[in-house]
């Protein structure tokens, strides 16, 4: 019953810091060019992530049980992990994935315990986080390049067209990371039927009062894109991760929506790309999961 409990807190405690931290990729450019309102953007990511989690969150099931045994002590112990190494990367402004965190120290319980590994799904699920930012920035760059060609006649009625697309892909890119990263979280845990009401109160709470600094920020620096910079990252994002969920895959949408902006950067002749800011961040994907393993293997 104990652990039962402190499983559901660590799920909610995620959740609220998961919804809070990125909460500035979904609305954050609605929100810095005025677009709507933080509380309007605020209620968009929101009903993007819950729908998200409710309509396909148990997509990662199977991936969910591969990688952990059903046990509440070592489903706790695992959160326990990923919310240290979480809290410690907010803590030195690092970007480190949480859903990578946590499938490595998952596979690193699975190891030390003896648990059979789906060898299979794990190199599956390496092979998709090296595959997934090679895409984003290949498909961002081919795309943004179009617009870039292309010149629309009507200015103001482009203009107006893009904001009425923003707003849509920025609901999408919440339901994505609500499916995919919360979803992920969900199935671990192993919560079910009303329980996962908890994790939508998670999500309000981190949402609302977690945001306020990282929404400002962010929006006010993916302002600085032209709208049309800001689509084509946020739609490559989601669909990746869309794809990845209707395959049980866990993908991080920061890895996704990263590399799509820098593909969006890459795509302009003239435009001077400082490498170091987008190195820094590739090198987290790989001390994400390879810290959650280490730490996993020690329970």
């Amino acid at each position: 019953m104990y652990y039962n409990i402190l499983v559901i807190l660590l799920s909610v405690i995620l959740t609220a810091l998961v919804a809070g931290n990125n909460l500035s990729a979904a609305v954050g450019t609605l929100i810095g060019s005025r677009i709507l309102s933080r509380s309007g953007g605020t209620i968009i990511g929101v009903a993007g992530f819950a729908a998200g989690l409710l309509l396909q969150g148990n997509s990662l099931h199977g991936t969910a049980e591969s990688l952990l045994p059903r046990s509440d002590p070592l489903i706790s112990y695992a959160l326990i992990v990923a919310l240290i190494i979480f809290v410690m990367a907010t803590y030195f402004r690092v970007p480190l994935s949480l859903i990578m965190a946590l499938v490595g120290t998952s596979v690193g319980i699975s190891i030390r315990l003896g648990y059979a590994i789906n060898e299979p799904l794990v190199l599956l699920i390496v092979g998709t986080w090296a595959l997934a930012p090679l895409l984003s920035i290949s498909i961002a760059f081919l795309i943004n390049r179009q617009f870039i060609r292309s010149q629309p006649r009507d200015v103001w009625r482009f203009a107006l067209s893009m904001k009425i697309a923003l707003i849509a892909v920025s609901f999408v890119t919440a339901f994505t990371l609500g499916a995919n990263t919360l979803g992920f979280i969900e199935q671990v845990s192993g919560l079910r039927g009303l329980a996962v009401l908890y994790l939508i109160g998670g999500i309000a709470i981190g949402s609302i009062f977690l945001s306020k600094g990282v929404i400002k920020r962010v929006g006010q620096e993916m302002y600085l894109m032209r709208y049309t910079n800001a689509f084509v990252s946020l739609i490559v994002s989601s669909v990746l991760v869309e794809g990845a969920t209707i395959l049980g895959i866990p993908l991080s949408n920061t890895q996704t929506l990263t590399s799509s902006v820098f593909g969006t950067g890459l795509s302009y002749r003239n435009k001077l790309m400082e490498m170091r800011p987008f190195l820094i961040t590739v090198a987290t994907w790989v001390i994400s999961p390879l810290s959650g393993l280490v730490l996993g293997l020690l329970v």
